[in-house]
């Protein structure tokens, strides 16, 4: 894979010599101080967004998981944060607009640095064409804002696809920065025209293929939470828990199951029923890991702190990188030029956002405060989705159907908790 120059062809004679290709040259438009200052901005303030959205139980849409039900729980009986439902309605418009916000800035920053580096593929060194790849994976923790803003996206429709489209098109542009980064001898030859390792024919993707599947599996799980996966979710989480629920029943009723196979009283059983019984075990067991794993990549819990995780090596991939040219740059890149300032005066956009954002939420709820249904509206969206999910479980079952006026918590069927292991 390989990408090709008109008329600026970069001598690349140097590096066929294996002699080095002496000085980095800064390009502070690309590695700047003040470029990296506008990166770590915004994504530092959407997780932290989002982490005040999660300790508050503020967000939407994520009590019917496993891991966050539980998590949830356990955070509404914490009284210092315990908050009254209008209140949690404020910041959780506030948030969602801000957070929008901060996604918007941090997929166009992204964009634009692959578009600038694959564009500058003739003229730019290794060097920075590797800050190129570093900041646009440190830009995706933009990813946090679709779990934050999962309600609110499904309720706009055409904003999300917009959206969705957009984030599909940076990751196909990160994954081919990766793959032409994966050159051999990529790492020592960083002041050298990126060109001339892009026009070597073999590629080592020994390194790359953890950070292409982890790259697959971020967008995968964080693009699904925004669509209405219901009668996914039907078919693949719900008729596995009653399965394991009839399962469970059935070693009840029999007063054998695994309990005797515990107590050391196997050999009360026959063949047969040891063979159900073994059956019955090794399927509860794969019933269980598949929930978990389930519940693992359905959790906004567990997708915060990956990304908190994605937040860390991005910054240590941008810093340890900016460390390789030591005295051997010709120039600065930490000297703020226009271009740098640019992007960091734009931050302050931020405070005046929010500054309007909160006015008019204030305003709105000074309205909402006469009637009586605007908290019952403000969360309608995700409870419908909850109702019908159950609706068409309990239609299966035949069991009575439930109404509106019913979800105030989640419902989970057969049991109080939802079901991660038997």
């Amino acid at each position: 894979m390989g990408l090709r120059c008109g008329t600026e062809v970069p001598d690349c004679t140097v590096y066929k010599q294996g002699l080095g290709c002496g000085k980095f040259h800064a390009d502070s438009d690309i590695a700047g101080i003040g470029v990296i200052i506008a990166f770590v901005s915004t994504s530092l303030v959407n997780l932290t967004i989002g982490f005040l959205g999660h300790t508050l139980t503020i967000l939407r849409g994520y009590d019917d998981n496993a891991i966050d039900g539980w998590v949830f729980q356990k955070l509404r009986s914490i009284r210092l944060l315990q908050m009254q439902d209008a209140k949690k309605g404020f910041w959780r418009a506030v948030f969602e607009k801000i957070v929008l916000l901060l996604s918007d800035y941090q997929l166009l920053f992204g964009i634009a640095i692959l578009v600038a580096g694959l564009w500058k593929h003739c003229s730019i060194s290794a060097y920075h064409f590797s800050l190129v790849v570093d900041l646009a994976w440190f830009s995706n923790t933009h990813m946090t804002s679709l779990s934050i803003l999962r309600c609110y996206l499904r309720e706009r429709r055409t904003l999300r696809n917009w959206r969705v489209t957009i984030m599909v098109g940076m990751m196909c542009m990160m994954l081919v920065g990766l793959i032409l980064a994966s050159t051999p001898g990529w790492g020592p030859n960083f002041s050298c025209p990126a060109q001339c390792l892009f026009d070597e024919k073999k590629r080592d993707l020994s390194l790359t293929y953890p950070y292409i599947v982890a790259l697959l599996i971020h967008y995968g799980t964080s693009i699904w939470r925004v669509y209405d996966t219901r009668h996914f979710d039907l078919w693949f989480l719900q008729f596995p828990r009653d399965r394991l629920q009839k399962i469970m029943g059935k070693t009840k009723r029999t007063n054998s199951g695994l309990s005797l196979v515990k107590n050391g009283r196997m050999s009360a059983l026959n063949s047969a029923d040891t063979i159900s019984l073994a059956s019955d075990f090794l399927l509860a067991l794969a019933i269980r890991v598949y929930l978990a794993i389930a519940a693992i990549l359905g959790s906004l819990t567990i997708s915060l702190y990956y990304d908190v995780v994605w937040f860390a090596l991005g910054l240590t991939g941008i810093l340890e990188t900016r460390q390789i040219p030591g005295n051997d740059m010709d120039g600065n890149e930490n000297k703020l030029s226009f271009g740098q300032i640019v992007p960091v005066l734009l931050l302050l956009s931020i405070v005046l956002t929010f500054n309007e954002v909160y006015t008019e939420e204030k305003l709105r709820s000074r309205d909402e405060a006469a009637s009586p249904h605007s908290l019952a509206e403000s969360r309608l969206a995700c409870d419908i989705e909850l109702y019908h999910v159950h609706s068409d479980v309990r239609r299966i079952h035949g069991d009575p159907e439930i109404g509106l006026g019913d979800l105030g918590t989640p419902v989970h069927l057969r049991s109080e908790k939802p079901i991660l292991s038997p």
